[in-house]
């Protein structure tokens, strides 16, 4: 049976996690999260976050059009996202590269400039990793990073009537890739959230003081929200008219034919965070400054993922960005 017959990758991660030993007393969060938490002490910081990411070329980066110091810092950033919708602070990086025989010495210098401008933009420090050869150039990120109880955010403590909210504008980064594929002209914004993209590291630190859940979109809007709802055991109604797209964004759908909330809702790579936040504390999120969208609102215990048109009607949400169609 082959993985999208299967119902793809995280239904095969669900088959997976049953057979490996994953539970023990210091594990806190094992799979199911965007990344494990793991008790290492009873002191001011008694918990380790650890996320894993891999990067494979033409599939998640394109060496024609991105440089290497690009695919760099773009795969430091969406490991750092990772704990970043934890809430927590980034630390060591461990770096696994697989290399053909046709890649060049420079090529990987670049690499690791950008991996070195990012990490150097959130405190990491690089202590370890390894290489060897195959047939694509493919990079494994291991990254370690630490995170107060109180900070602690996971998808599974979303609540009922909990708003929706999103940290920024989405669809950016799938927008400017179907342009490229197609040899369309890209706009600078675009190309930018694609090649160089930023995570929320910043906006995080604020949040998870005041927020239920917690996620970052890397695999586009509707595929985060079921997560949520998945964990926390409850359903989600997200307004189709308030997801918040750049101009950019809706000229690049125009120009392809596609409807630009599609780049958001099953896109990803935004790196943008999602959260849920009782309507109580919405007072709290605006004193931290920061920008953000209510894109929804959790509905019911048991209850299903909807997205409301700009007519009112309730279609299920169903998308998301799938790696084994």
């Amino acid at each position: 049976m082959l993985i999208k017959d299967a119902g793809g990758e995280f239904a095969l991660i669900e088959r997976l996690r049953e057979i490996v030993p994953s539970r023990h007393p210091e594990v806190l969060v094992g799979i199911g999260d965007d990344a494990a938490v793991i008790r290492i002490n009873e002191g001011q910081n008694p918990f380790m976050l650890v996320t894993t990411d891999t990067l494979v070329a033409d599939d998640h980066f394109n060496t024609r059009w991105a440089k290497p110091e690009q695919i760099g810092i773009k795969t430091v950033e969406c490991n750092v996202s990772d704990i970043a919708a934890m809430g927590g602070v980034p630390t060591f990086m461990f770096v696994s590269l697989v290399l053909t025989p046709e890649t060049t010495v420079e090529w990987t210098e670049g690499l690791y400039r950008g991996m070195a401008d990012s990490c150097g933009r959130h405190g990491v420090i690089t202590a370890g990793g390894d290489t060897t050869h195959g047939k694509v150039e493919t990079i494994s990120i291991t990254l370690l990073g630490r995170v107060s109880p109180e900070n602690l955010c996971l998808r599974s403590h979303a609540m009922p009537g909990d708003c929706i909210a999103v940290t920024g504008r989405l669809g950016a980064s799938t927008a400017a890739l179907n342009l490229l594929r197609k040899n369309l002209p890209v706009t600078s914004y675009l190309l930018e959230k694609h090649l160089t993209p930023r995570c929320r590291l910043d906006a995080s630190q604020l949040l998870a003081p005041i927020v239920h859940a917690m996620i970052d979109i890397s695999d586009g809007l509707a595929s985060e929200v079921n997560h949520v709802c998945r964990q926390s055991g409850v359903g989600a109604e997200v307004f189709a008219k308030d997801i918040p797209l750049h101009p950019d964004v809706i000229d690049a759908g125009r120009t392809l034919g596609i409807p630009p909330a599609d780049f958001a809702l099953n896109g990803g790579e935004d790196f943008e965070l999602l959260f849920t936040i009782a309507p109580e504390n919405l007072y709290k999120l605006k004193q931290t400054g920061l920008t953000y969208y209510n894109v929804g609102r959790i509905t019911d215990r048991g209850e299903a993922a909807f997205l409301v048109t700009e007519s009112g009607d309730k279609i299920p949400l169903k998308g998301g960005y799938n790696h084994f169609r």
